[in-house]
């Protein structure tokens, strides 16, 4: 008497496509994202009002000038006649052979006197009786003498420089290179800190051990942290490099012999333009970074739904094989049983 077989019921899985339709569903709202997200500057700009925002608004157009003055402004040109009595000048300086003279044999005298200095205090002077202390003592009174002479000739030559550099003024090529010239090398001080201190940082993480002693720390965790160290020790340095420039204007203005006026507005123009490059700069880095770590997690999201519908379909081939594993002893028992039942009849 044959059996009908009876399989027992298989286990709910998801099928192949549910997978690959969530990937589907990300990546479209990744790019309807990106789409709003145009849309959405793009009407703030349409509705955007200056009026109703003078403090952004005024902001803005500081940041632009402050742009259009370091990359695209010319300065004042400089007529042949000025460029002579420049030249003439600065002849007529390094043909003073008096001041030229003076200050070669003060530099001489005050650089012997300061040697002598050195090799007289070595360790242990204070102990070797009064005759030594007096010689220093007076080594000391020569040495800051010999210092105000010399500090005199050189502003006796800034003066003939800065009457000089008035012929062409603040406002020319000469000055405005000067003053950029100034401000790079402040900006390149901030990256040279910013990158010193993230040396630092990384070399203090490795001491201190493996993800600031966090050995469990994820990767994107990881890389996020230190992503916005980077960030916060260049912030610092621009602001440094801000306020270093600001302290050394005045003296390449000044050289210039410019006037009050002419002082005061090329401080205020030159610091606004320092402002707007460290503002760009620090924008573009940001910008880069949290563009790069949404790119990223954008793909270990992508990665993670890919590994979890490759372990779905292993899980599911598992299940199809224990089922027919099952099947065939199911099978085997009834086929067995069969064989018992007409053993016993026969």
């Amino acid at each position: 008497m044959a059996m009908k077989q009876r399989r027992p019921p298989s286990a709910e899985s998801p099928s192949p496509g549910t997978n690959s339709s969530a990937l589907a569903r990300i990546e479209k709202n990744h790019g309807g994202e990106k789409r709003s997200a145009t849309k959405t500057i793009v009407t703030l700009i349409k509705n955007w009002k200056p009026r109703t925002t003078p403090k952004l608004t005024f902001s803005l157009i500081l940041y632009v000038v402050g742009l259009f003055l370091a990359f695209f402004a010319r300065p004042l040109p400089v007529t042949p006649e000025q460029f002579e009595k420049y030249e003439e000048k600065l002849r007529l300086i390094d043909s003073d052979d008096v001041l030229v003279e003076a200050r070669l044999k003060a530099e001489d005298a005050y650089r012997s006197t300061r040697m002598e200095l050195y090799e007289r205090q070595r360790f242990g002077w204070r102990w070797r009786g009064r005759f030594e202390k007096l010689i220093i003592q007076e080594l000391k009174r020569k040495e800051r003498k010999q210092w105000r002479a010399l500090k005199a000739l050189n502003k006796e030559r800034e003066r003939k420089l800065r009457d000089a550099r008035s012929e062409l003024g603040i406002w020319s090529e000469e000055g405005v290179r000067e003053a950029k010239n100034k401000f790079w090398e402040k900006y390149e001080g901030g990256k040279v800190f910013a990158t010193e201190q993230t040396f630092y940082d990384a070399f203090n993480a490795l001491l201190n051990g493996r993800s600031d002693g966090k050995s469990d720390d994820k990767a994107l965790e990881f890389m996020i942290r230190w992503t916005f160290r980077i960030l916060i020790n260049f912030t610092i340095g621009m602001f440094g490099a801000i306020v270093g420039f600001i302290f050394a204007l005045p003296s390449v203005i000044h050289g210039f012999g410019a006037s009050f006026f002419s002082f005061v507005f090329f401080f205020i123009l030159a610091v606004i333009t320092a402002i707007s490059v460290v503002l760009t700069f620090l924008g573009l880095l940001y910008g880069g970074a949290i563009g790069g770590i949404v790119g990223i997690v954008k793909v270990a999201s992508k990665n993670a739904l890919r590994l979890e519908a490759k372990k779905k379909e292993e899980m599911k081939r598992l299940q199809e094989r224990q089922q027919r594993q099952e099947g065939r002893n199911v099978e085997e028992k009834f086929s067995d049983l069969g064989g018992d039942n007409r053993d016993h009849m026969d």
